[in-house]
């Protein structure tokens, strides 16, 4: 198993000391991710490593900053994975952090999440094997869905009740996010769906790391008497019984997909090719209208993000990632797969 060492402070990572020391492959991460590597938790990340290692060079594991990130810019001899949202390119880094469902991930040369380069691709779902699809779905059904399981601990199934044919908002963070666009804020759409609801009942889902006053805010929309529910009920109960989810920009919206249910986005995201993105808070019923006319291809989208785009946590998955670092000019992550 590679070796990390200690992790290192942020300050420790200076221009002199980058041009010092000998071929390393850096990992750049934030406290509960570093741990989490240090501990051996991401085989993929791990498996890196030990080529490296293998090749002969150090690996050092520091604390995210920004001043890190623009310092290994300056200086391209070492390879730098950066596990951290912050978008930048280089001839020498890379961003890799996990991806919406346990066990897979970004490995990606602009930016991740909201700025992966699948932001950026075209979605065709017609060269894809349906049957493989309609697998692959099963599986992370049984995986996610019925084991009720998601980033946060969710109250079991049932606990709270749902009513069938809702809309179902899922919120977050009301303050602008650092690194993407959102074409609304929080407040704004859940307004917008109140005004655009009919009679299907509105469910608002806080989310766990909301603020004292984010989470005042949201209670104060909390009226049954109107069909305006603030809940904590499980997102996989939401999700089932939602006619159409609601959210910026949230992981769930995605989630929403496993759930074969329509989804209008109000921000950037890497997974807007399988949903409707609103700008204008005035058109949201137009945009859940739009959302639920459509056959969605959720099976092969699913397929298409995660297992073209994204990459499994897995020893076996690590050529893959070694060609993408071979292609960059790393001669030692040679995959061994033709190249001379």
């Amino acid at each position: 198993m590679a070796e990390f060492g200690p992790e290192r402070p942020a300050d420790w990572l200076t221009a002199g000391k980058l041009r010092r020391l000998p071929e390393t492959l850096f990992f750049h991460a934030r406290d509960k991710l570093a741990a989490a590597l240090q501990n051996g938790h991401f085989r993929l990340m791990t498996g890196l490593a030990e080529r490296a290692q293998a090749a002969g060079l150090g690996v050092e594991l520091v604390t995210f900053s920004p001043r890190g990130q623009e310092a290994a810019l300056a200086d391209p001899r070492h390879l730098h994975i950066f596990m951290d949202d912050r978008p930048a390119y280089g001839p020498n880094i890379f961003h890799s952090v996990p991806s919406y469902l346990h066990g897979f991930w970004y490995f990606e040369e602009v930016g991740t999440r909201n700025n992966a380069l699948m932001r950026l691709a075209k979605f065709d779902p017609r060269p894809m094997s349906v049957e493989y699809a309609r697998d692959t779905h099963a599986q992370l059904v049984q995986k996610f869905v019925t084991a009720n399981r998601t980033k946060f601990d969710q109250l079991p199934r049932g606990a709270e009740p749902v009513e069938p044919g809702c809309l179902a908002f899922f919120a977050q963070d009301f303050k602008p996010p650092r690194y993407h666009r959102h074409y609304l804020e929080v407040p704004q759409m859940i307004e917008a769906a109140i005004a655009a609801k009919g009679s299907r009942p509105l469910y608002i889902k806080p989310h766990p790391n909301q603020t004292l006053e984010e989470m005042d805010r949201l209670t104060g929309y909390h009226d049954p008497s109107a069909g305006v529910i603030v809940t904590q009920a499980s997102i996989h109960d939401l999700l089932a019984a939602a006619d159409c989810v609601l959210t910026v920009t949230s992981a769930v919206g995605f989630e929403a997909f496993l759930h074969k249910k329509p989804v209008v986005l109000a921000g950037q995201t890497d997974f807007w090719q399988n949903a409707v993105t609103l700008t204008d808070p005035a058109k949201l019923g137009e945009a859940m209208e739009a959302a639920m006319g459509r056959h969605w291809p959720h099976e092969k989208f699913l397929v298409w993000y995660l297992r073209h785009q994204c990459v499994e946590d897995l020893p076996g998955q690590v050529p893959k990632i070694l060609e993408r670092v071979y292609r960059k000019g790393f001669a030692w992550a040679d995959p061994a797969r033709g190249f001379f």
